[in-house]
């Protein structure tokens, strides 16, 4: 570990991450160490999917947020992400993805994302591919040769990838996706997506429903204009016929 990392581990103690894509991608049991085993609040179900948990990881502290499935709902999120950013600061965002199976919904996911965060949030973007036996793990290369979509993918998150079990049991697996989570930290020179990134991308994601919102008054408008003047125009051809009985 250079100096630089050493300092990292003094400063900044604990690090919070947050986890979103395809629930079928990873599998929640007590002994998974980056999400543990899901734990339902019945009483609060939107807000248990972003509370944080604190993890313990190769003598690391680290905060998980937890938004797997997040974006396959159809709950209004916009007052719980915005909580989200003022109360945690987070370095990077893991988009897991199932090797060998990158499907639709993992692609709405990462749109997801930058509709919700903005596009800015995809220097913090690193994907972390899942797989259930050994011989999958080694196919990662021979997948990317294979499938244009998953190259696209991949590049949109600038290349940033890591593999690991479905059920994320395997501490050097974890060891090393920490050691990335704090390289790309290091990389962003050490800057967390902050609640101002988020603040506009709301801000621009707002002026795009209110022009979309005025556009389609506007052809409202345009079409009752249009239906008026046809009206009008039809009337000169009225033709009155006097009957002379």
């Amino acid at each position: 570990m250079n100096l630089r990392r050493a300092l990292l581990f003094i400063l900044d103690p604990n690090l919070t991450i947050a986890l979103f894509g395809s629930s079928s991608a990873v599998q929640f049991q007590h002994d998974n160490i980056l999400l543990g085993e899901i734990q339902a609040d019945i009483g609060n179900v939107e807000v248990s999917w972003i509370a944080p948990s604190q993890m313990k990881i190769s003598g690391r502290r680290v905060s998980v947020i937890n938004m797997i499935g997040l974006h396959e709902t159809a709950l209004d999120l916009d007052a719980l992400t915005s909580q989200l950013v003022s109360e945690n600061k987070m370095i990077s965002f893991i988009f897991v993805v199932r090797l060998g199976q990158l499907t639709d919904a993992d692609k709405m996911g990462i749109e997801w994302l930058q509709r919700v965060f903005g596009d800015r949030v995809l220097q913090f973007v690193m994907i972390l591919f899942t797989y259930v036996s050994e011989e999958e793990s080694d196919s990662i290369i021979d997948d990317l040769k294979k499938n244009s979509a998953l190259e696209r993918l991949l590049k949109k998150c600038g290349g940033r990838y890591h593999t690991c079990s479905k059920n994320m049991t395997k501490q050097s697996e974890m060891r090393d996706l920490m050691s990335r989570v704090e390289l790309l930290f290091i990389e962003n020179n050490q800057q967390c997506y902050t609640k101002e990134m988020y603040n506009t991308a709301l801000r621009k994601r707002e002026d795009v429903q209110d022009r979309t919102c005025q556009s389609d008054e506007t052809t409202i408008i345009e079409k009752n204009m249009d239906c008026t003047s046809t009206t009008e125009r039809h009337g000169w051809f009225l033709i009155i016929i006097p009957s002379f009985a």
